[in-house]
């Protein structure tokens, strides 16, 4: 069953609210097992956006979203999926119910304390698993889970020392799918469907210079321009492919896209009027634009649940 419930704010592990019909005086492994939700609370910050802490009795979940940690501590038996479940019910509804900045702007421990309300409604649901089953699909829960496993934690991470705390020595590693970029606009589908429509003729144009030979007489392009005009098809796929996805680095790529760009649209320069120039070098331009305007999609972690 879930025991306990904390929900504190993630940059400095101050209590918003918690289960207030919680009595550890009874136990003393309840008791012991509660120090570790508050010392996980204080170092949430550091850690991956959802964990579990297995205890010897007991086992502490937890997830992070918008600044704010929820916090679940229950019997070692309990079901991991419900206890994510649980813990992304009320995230769900602490974000619907209080705005970040009044979070953010919160000065007293528990200044959210009436939420406990809710926590205890959705605990009692979930202390009884069968009352959920016409509402919690466990399948896909339970795939969801072997999908994206919790990060697990030890308790020699969080054991307190003499001088203080261990440290955490967890790599900052990707929690989840990986982040994706907001939907195309028509801008960014216009400058793709140009991009494109210049890579062919840049690459029929590099294999007709390619095909003369360089010893020839010739009055236009040569195989010279034919490499730079190689060179320009090949950046504005790349620029296109920066468009299309979410790469490491996409904005500095850009730009030096665009640089190259340019600086093969000098080289050519005399090859084409002064529209065409114009045109070539317009594209390079706003399919830069486009990689910088599309940006990360900003999404609630999604659990499925």
């Amino acid at each position: 069953m879930i025991l306990y419930a904390l929900i504190v704010r993630t940059k400095d592990g101050m209590a918003l609210s918690a289960t207030t019909d919680f009595n550890d005086e009874v136990n003393r492994s309840i008791k012991e097992s509660k120090r570790y939700v508050k010392l996980l609370a204080k170092k949430a910050s550091h850690l991956p956006d959802r964990c579990t802490l297995y205890l010897s009795l007991h086992s502490v979940h937890f997830i992070t979203a918008l600044g704010v940690t929820y916090l679940a501590l229950c019997d070692s038996s309990y079901p991991t999926v419900l206890a994510f479940s649980f813990l992304s019910e009320l995230m769900r509804d602490f974000i619907t119910k209080y705005e970040t900045v009044r979070i953010n702007m919160a000065r007293r421990p528990y200044s959210f304390i009436e939420f406990d309300n809710f926590i205890h409604k959705t605990r009692q649901r979930y202390n009884k698993p069968q009352s959920l089953t016409t509402r919690v699909n466990l399948a896909e829960l339970s795939e969801e889970m072997k999908l994206r496993a919790p990060h697990l934690l030890n308790i020699s991470d969080i054991e307190p020392v003499r001088n203080g705390y261990h440290n955490f020595n967890i790599p900052q590693v990707a929690v989840g799918p990986p982040p994706r970029l907001e939907p195309l606009s028509w801008y960014s589908m216009t400058s793709i469907f140009q991009a494109c429509v210049l890579s062919a003729l840049g690459l029929y144009r590099s294999l007709k210079a390619l095909s003369e030979s360089s010893l020839e007489e010739y009055d236009g392009p040569s195989p010279s321009h034919g490499f730079i005009f190689l060179l320009e098809s090949g950046l504005r796929i790349f620029q296109m492919m920066l468009l299309l996805q979410q790469i490491r680095y996409r904005v500095a790529l850009s730009w030096f896209c665009l640089v190259l760009l340019s600086i093969c649209a000098w080289l050519v320069w005399d090859l084409r009027d002064k529209w065409q120039c114009s045109l070539f070098v317009t594209s390079a331009v706003a399919s830069h634009i486009a990689v910088i305007l599309r940006r990360i999609r900003l999404k609630l972690p999604d659990y499925n649940v």
